[in-house]
């Protein structure tokens, strides 16, 4: 059984994305001038465009300056057809400007500033439709500065379409939406959930010396633990998140992503052989750390002030946060009633363990190669823009 269990694993491993965690998201931002004229910039994924329009014509795995020169008119009307604005129910003509490109945490994404010419009356409407038929988990990063004043939203599958002049009353929408962007990215993250499934698999268990596992006596300590160990995760992420947003902690995704696999792959690897220090709660700090770092790069591209931002990022962090307790609320109880029986001791959190190994391994080997790829055509793109 636990070899099914492997190779079924393996299979979907090898089928997956190699960046477990990295979601789909673009960055729009909408200038309302006291004129009532209209900017715009639109920031996308080359990785989300490649797979949209085709940017890799040779297929050699890299993006070049040429490559996206060329198609430079099939991303313009490819995302323009998926994004639409009216005022008072009559349609708004975009125009697109220069192709530029930019990057964001070590991606490339192609960047499209771009104007409006609309009617003169009436409310202003945005309906937002990139990607969604392609990838249901893609997300629309929108920021709208109009009279001086900022606001911001995440535009969904359910969520396309929002009056972008209206009453300042809606920062509780805003803080909702953002709470739940949080929480679907930490259930899309495969790898965060399974490195939180590592930890907690052994939450009513320890060390009786050597590699062998005993249960812990009484409800109590089990929640102790596991208390412990989700407050050092938590604590982690809010001691790196904000600086590393606010650019004061910038590193390279190609390192970022790489040691986030590698993270699992220790602590899979203490669960079936002690290597790491017997508390728990220390080991979940520090590999906090690198998940947040990972984290780090959703919100500051978005380019709000700092109270819009200080909104933004408590409520993703909150809904971060709440995805975790969800899984443990799933996971601890299912360990504390097996903690007893040997099949879970020696067979099933090892089992687990195993797996989560050797998923991790795959993808640390996939974002290595993945990552040098994008690093690649950065450099080749850097030296058609020259």
């Amino acid at each position: 059984m636990l070899r099914c269990v492997l190779l079924s694993l393996a299979l979907i491993a090898s089928a997956s994305p190699g960046w477990a965690h990295l979601a789909s998201d673009s960055y729009l931002q909408i200038e309302i001038g006291d004129d009532r004229t209209i900017r715009g910039q639109w920031d996308i994924a080359l990785r989300d465009l490649d797979v949209a329009v085709g940017l890799d014509t040779d297929q050699d795995g890299k993006i070049t300056w040429g490559e996206r020169h060329r198609k430079a008119q099939e991303i313009e009307a490819y995302a323009f057809g998926r994004l639409a604005l009216d005022r008072g129910g009559r349609a708004c003509t975009l125009a697109a400007t220069h192709l530029l490109v930019d990057h964001h945490a070590g991606y490339a994404y192609a960047v499209l500033p771009f104007t409006t010419e609309c009617p003169a009356n009436g409310r202003l409407t945005l309906r937002y439709r990139l990607l969604f038929d392609l990838d249901p988990s893609h997300r629309g990063l929108l920021t709208v500065v109009a009279g001086g004043q900022f606001s911001a939203d995440v535009l969904t599958p359910d969520h396309t379409e929002i009056m972008l002049e209206h009453d300042p009353e809606r920062l509780g929408d805003q803080a909702a939406r953002f709470l739940a962007f949080g929480f679907d990215h930490i259930l899309l993250g495969y790898d965060h959930l399974l490195f939180i499934a590592v930890l907690l698999v052994t939450a009513a268990l320890r060390r009786a010396g050597g590699s062998r596992w005993v249960a812990i006596d009484g409800l109590g300590g089990v929640l102790i633990e596991t208390i412990k160990t989700l407050t050092a995760f938590t604590l982690a992420h809010a001691i790196v998140l904000t600086p590393a947003v606010f650019g004061m902690v910038n590193l390279p995704a190609r390192l970022v992503e790489p040691a986030v696999a590698l993270t699992i792959m220790l602590a899979a690897f203490d669960n079936i052989h002690p290597i790491l220090p017997r508390l728990r709660w220390q080991v979940a700090f520090l590999f906090g750390l690198i998940h947040g770092l990972s984290f780090a790069s959703v919100l500051g591209p978005m380019r709000l002030p700092p109270l819009g931002f200080a909104l933004a990022l408590s409520s993703f962090n909150i809904g971060v946060e709440a995805g975790q307790i969800a899984l443990a609320l799933l996971l601890v109880p299912i360990s504390f009633v097996l903690r007893h029986e040997s099949v879970y001791r020696r067979l099933i959190a090892p089992g687990v363990s195993a797996c989560a190994l050797f998923l991790a391994g795959v993808w640390f080997m996939d974002r290595v190669f993945a990552l040098n790829l994008l690093s690649l055509q950065s450099i080749a793109m850097a030296g058609g823009e020259r």
